[in-house]
């Protein structure tokens, strides 16, 4: 063997080896990764969650579906290592929990078909028309709903007539604020409203509370549009709309919003006191509604109080936006 041939087989295995270093680097700081990451979202989702404000963006970053992919893959790791037997049970028993908890929360399957009386209720985030409104209003014409509600529609989107030029038979608003509501029967009144706080310059929600009349029944829907923000404190909002909801107990009431909160925040668990969630009570699907393509978390939502009765609820599928429409069926308790 040549000195050449020596030194070109020797550079050959050096250079097998740094890639193989470098892959174990990249494996192991990805494993590390994943085992911080299941770490801290699972103590924050089983103890403060979001309720400390400095905490209250991560906890929104690590939904559960995140939290089972990093512990698929740490389990993966340590099942590779053969590590003790006690760590690896632990570990798998841990998953298979935030599995079973997960999916039993996430996913719902319903067989009943409302009633032929029952009302239909569509609630969208139309992500300010990116895909066109002339498409958005086609697909909501399918919906076949008897009140339909926006939020994020830009102005080239809140004049009435655009929408009921496009969808035929029904009554439009403007709302302010990105914010339509449209109807098959009368509008009749409209009662805008802000919360804000001393250290937030913009208001951190706006709602709008719209008096109905559709089809000979009186119903209420309160709008609301929460400050897309992960790190502003969530209760102020939802304090806000705890009172509202016990002040406009009167009339069949249904919320709407895009919360930009997950369903499992600590701040979201104040409405169960006076409102039923349409999926929890009667969903059928899959719940989470953000992002469009490979939904994690559940921020669009749809409540009723007392007088609501919910029958079916599903989360559409579209690529108009970057959040799953809400269609909700219902009739209303005398």
């Amino acid at each position: 063997m040549t000195l050449e041939t020596e030194s070109a087989d020797e550079m050959t295995a050096g250079s097998g080896a740094g890639s193989s270093n470098w892959r174990g680097f990249v494996v192991r700081t990805a494993v590390w990764v994943a085992a911080i990451t299941w770490c801290v979202g699972t103590l924050l989702s089983v103890s403060v969650q979001d309720s400390i404000p400095i905490l209250s963006g991560i906890f929104y970053a690590l939904p559960m579906p995140i939290l089972i992919v990093a512990g698929g893959i740490v389990c993966a790791a340590i099942l590779h290592r053969a590590y003790d037997c006690r760590i690896i049970a632990a570990c798998l028993l841990l998953l298979e929990m935030q599995v079973v908890i997960w999916g039993g929360q996430a996913f719902h399957v319903s067989t009943d078909e409302p009633p032929a009386n029952a009302y239909r209720f569509v609630f969208w985030n139309v992500c300010r028309g990116t895909f066109g409104y002339d498409a958005t209003a086609s697909q909501l014409a399918d919906f076949d709903a008897d009140v339909i509600a926006l939020v994020e529609a830009t102005e080239e989107a809140e004049y009435p007539e655009f929408w009921t030029s496009r969808i035929p038979g029904y009554s439009a608003k403007r709302l302010g604020s990105g914010m339509m509501i449209l109807c098959r029967g009368e509008i009749l009144g409209v009662t805008p409203g802000n919360v804000t706080v001393a250290e937030e310059p913009e208001a951190v929600c706006r709602y709008r509370i719209i008096s109905l009349k559709v089809d000979g029944s009186l119903m209420r829907v309160l709008l609301m549009d929460v400050k897309s923000d992960p790190l502003m404190f969530r209760r102020p909002a939802f304090v806000r709309l705890a009172e509202l909801a016990e002040e406009l107990a009167d009339q069949p009431l249904i919320v709407a919003a895009d919360f930009n909160t997950p369903i499992n925040s600590v701040w979201v668990d104040q409405l169960r006191r006076r409102l039923t969630n349409s999926f929890e009570a009667a969903g059928d699907g899959y719940r989470e509604t953000w992002p469009t393509l490979l939904p994690v978390l559940c921020l669009d939502q749809v409540w009723g109080n007392d007088r609501v009765l919910w029958h079916r609820s599903r989360h559409g599928w579209s690529i108009r936006s970057d959040h799953r429409s809400v269609t909700s069926e219902f009739s209303i308790v005398p």
